[in-house]
């Protein structure tokens, strides 16, 4: 990786999406994934003296840890409708899947981007274990090409890590 300042180093992201669902065996492509967004938030607990004059901050500790994950796709998969209507799949006698609207509460399990970008270092990126829930409604009726956002909060594993996040030289 060149060290900075360098123009090397600015970046266009592209890369590929795939989910484990707990329990499962194999990573899913989620198809074309046209955002992927990671917000990481701290709460911390501050600490003031007030031994004399004006209260001054001498310390501050992080007391929660979090990382919300949004997802956009644009592949209208029976797999990827599933996840935004939190629905387990089946398959009729007439051979088409189908969705059981709000079956389960969250879609669990392991997150993984191979980062493919030509422009910049490639990164990847695996979150150990990420709830889904929607994001947003979903619109069957547009003139626009249709999305799926789901929304989802990563957490820690057994072992309190949440993931990694690798920049490849």
């Amino acid at each position: 990786m060149p060290v900075s300042p360098s123009t090397d180093n600015y970046y266009v992201g592209k890369g590929k999406l795939s989910f484990k669902v707990t329990g499962a065996t194999t990573f899913r492509d989620l198809g074309n994934v046209t955002e992927l967004e990671t917000t990481p938030n701290l709460t911390t607990l501050e600490h003031f003296s007030s031994r004399e004059g004006v209260k001054k901050k001498d310390k501050e500790v992080v007391t929660e840890k979090k990382m919300t994950v949004r997802l956009v796709m644009d592949e209208w998969t029976a797999d990827n409708l599933a996840m935004a209507l939190l629905g387990d799949t089946s398959v009729n006698t007439d051979g088409d899947t189908v969705v059981d609207i709000f079956s389960r509460n969250s879609f669990e399990g392991e997150l993984k981007y191979e980062g493919t970008n030509e422009i910049g270092p490639q990164m990847d990126i695996n979150l150990f274990k990420v709830a889904f829930k929607p994001g947003k409604s979903l619109n069957p009726i547009s003139d626009e090409w249709g999305n799926i956002e789901i929304e989802g909060e990563a957490l820690a594993n057994d072992l309190g890590k949440f993931g990694t996040w690798t920049v490849r030289e």
